[in-house]
Order: structure tokens, then sequence, then C-alpha cells
């Protein structure tokens, strides 16, 4: 994507823009949704802490102007939370969104749901699971393996990362609908939640670089109402996430580096 690039779109919650050519793998119950041992966390801390978030925290800081706004609400929240971890919901605007999670966490090891393009490329895969890619199944079969990880994940004390976006739609400015499918976990596991909310400046300085910066900005933590069935509890789960996540973007986005336009049925 460049400078100026217009984007029709008719429905925010299935049009994909990623364009990224791999073709997915199946996901199914054979899937090492967890994988454990001595030398997989070992692989894992060296992984992530050694390698990815050190090169990850120059691209994004350093070389691409990112600033971060109250992330220390999730380690202030996970210190006292028990042992168990969060929720963080985010908007899905560029494929380095996949390591703000685990930037606004750190020093916390963050997980990402993460759709199965990601461990679909050739010799890699338990490298992005190293990093905290935890896949979306394909397979019914799948499903209860994918949701035993992700409580044994929060049971470790571990932040997940979620996009209810689903796609990602390239620096765009604006908050898309998305359902409450996702929040299904925090009202089941009876954990916060986190909106985050990346929204794009204007460079005010070194301005001959077009592209935008990107400020995060996280919310504080929202938590189920226990007093409410499970399915009105994920609802306004998803509710209070989405106003705070479309407010934000309003007030902290200035810069349409992509334009995206809606189109109506017979354009």
């Amino acid at each position: 994507m460049k400078q100026g690039d217009v984007i029709r779109y008719r429905d925010e919650l299935n049009d994909d823009f990623a364009e990224n050519g791999i073709t997915a793998q199946k996901v199914g119950a054979d899937f090492p949704f967890c994988p454990k041992g001595f030398f997989w966390r070992i692989g894992e801390f060296i992984a992530y802490y050694l390698f990815a978030i050190p090169i990850v925290f120059a691209i994004c800081t350093v070389f691409g102007g990112m600033r971060f706004e109250n992330r220390r609400e999730i380690s202030r929240l996970l210190r006292k939370n028990g042992g168990r971890g969060a929720f963080l919901y985010a908007n899905h605007t560029h494929w380095l969104d996949a390591f703000v999670g685990p930037l606004a966490a750190f020093p916390y090891k963050a997980h990402v749901l993460v759709s199965p393009d990601t461990v679909s490329i050739k010799g890699i895969r338990a490298f992005v699971q190293m990093l905290g890619a935890i896949p979306v199944p394909t397979e019914k079969e799948a499903v209860r393996p994918f949701t035993d990880t992700i409580e044994e994940r929060i049971n470790e004390g571990r932040p997940i990362m979620i996009f209810p976006e689903a796609h990602i739609w390239p620096y765009c400015n604006f908050i898309r609908n998305f359902n409450a499918g996702s929040f299904r976990y925090p009202v089941k596991l009876g954990v916060p939640a986190f909106a985050v909310c990346v929204s794009y400046k204007r460079r005010r300085v070194l301005r001959f670089i077009k592209k935008p910066r990107r400020v995060v900005t996280v919310s504080r933590p929202f938590f189920p109402d226990t007093a409410l069935p499970d399915p009105e509890a994920k609802q306004k789960l998803r509710g209070e996430v989405y106003e705070w996540l479309r407010k934000t973007a309003e007030e902290k986005s200035d810069y349409a580096y992509v334009t995206y336009i809606k189109q109506e049925d017979g354009e």
C-alpha cells in the first residue's frame, strides 16, 4: 500500500485486503497447539526475549516511530490477578500488529490468536509458535484442544491478544464492526479484557517519511459482568471494548494514509 491509495469495501466483517499470497494449511486436532518440554521452553525464551522482542522493538519504535500510551495497565493488573492472564483486543491494520500485544505486555510473555496462514509457511511453524502464535482451527475436531490451550495459557498468567476484526485492512484509521464471538473467552474464564487501539498520526518530525507513525493506546481493564448470563455478558463486554476502541481511534487518528470508501449495493 502507498500513500493516497483508495480501497472500496462492502463488508466490514468479511472483506480482506491483506494479499499475503499464502495458501493456508488445515489446522486440525493433530496440530500441536500447546508445545511443552524443557528444550521447547529454552527455545521459546531465546526466540521471544533474546531475538524477536529486541528486533521488533527497534523496528516499531526506533525506526517506525511507534509510541505506547498507558501500557503499564496490563502489567499492573497481571501482577495482582492471582497468577492468571488477560485478553487484549486490538484493531488489525498492519502485519506488525501481531507484535503490538507482546510489546505492550512486556515483560510478560504474550500469545496471539492468528489465522492458519501464519503457521502455513514451510519451515517456520515452530518458530512462530515460539513467538506466541496460536492458530485458529479450521476443523471442528480441533476446537477442544484449541480452547484448552487458551485456558492453559491464561492459567499460566500469560495475556492473549485477539483481533476481533479478523482481517487486516492496511492503515485503516477507524474501527470496523465485529461480532461478539471471541469475547466468550474472558466471560468463560472469568478474567479481564483490555482494548488496544492502534491509531495513525501524521509525522511532525522526519516529514520526508510518508508513512504515518502509530500510537498504541491501552484501555483500563474491562471485567465480565458475572451477574449476567454468559451470552449477555459476552455482548456487553464486546460493546464496552468496541465503544472504547471507536472513540479512541476517532480522537487519536489524524491521518488517512489509505482511504477506505464503502460501496453501496448496485455500485
